[in-house]
């Protein structure tokens, strides 16, 4: 395991701004859990560019001003803001034309507007917005639970 790929990914935990606060979750066809949008990083990415850009694809929701902007220190360097995690998960089973590999996860969390997300089948099973109470009766990995009880209580 230790000589397998590692494959750079973004994950965006969504928490609504109402009361009570709300998670957006999608039921990934792979993995048959509930978890946060994300996916794999594109070589013409940063870790900020693909959490906003997976984000839309599977939610149709914009969160680049809520998620930040990088920060022009000079003509030669941006500081990106930090995700709030960054995780390793895995093994990840192989899947088509990818091997069994781990995902080197970027994690950020962002609060928006409540909004009606768009449901994008290729993408997901399913869609919708959770409460905290509601999250702990989904199939979902115990690392997304630990992270939702700890945002979603504060």
């Amino acid at each position: 395991m230790k000589d397998m790929e590692k494959h750079y990914t973004s994950s965006v935990v969504i928490l609504s701004d109402s009361k009570p606060v709300k998670t957006l979750l999608v039921h990934h066809r792979k993995y048959n859990n509930w978890i946060p949008p994300g996916g794999h990083q594109h070589e013409t990415e940063n870790p900020l560019e693909t959490a906003v850009r997976e984000t839309r694809e599977e939610t149709g929701i914009d969160i680049s001003e809520a998620i930040g902007q990088p920060e022009r220190l000079d003509a030669t360097a941006a500081l990106i803001p930090q995700p709030r995690y960054f995780l390793e998960e895995g093994p990840i089973p192989a899947f088509g034309d990818q091997p069994e590999h781990f995902h080197l996860d970027h994690v950020y969390v962002v609060r928006v507007p409540h909004q009606d997300p768009v449901h994008d089948e290729n993408e997901s099973h399913d869609i919708g917005w959770f409460t905290l109470e509601e999250t702990e009766k989904l199939a979902m990995f115990d690392n997304v639970h630990l992270i939702l009880r700890k945002e979603m209580a504060s």
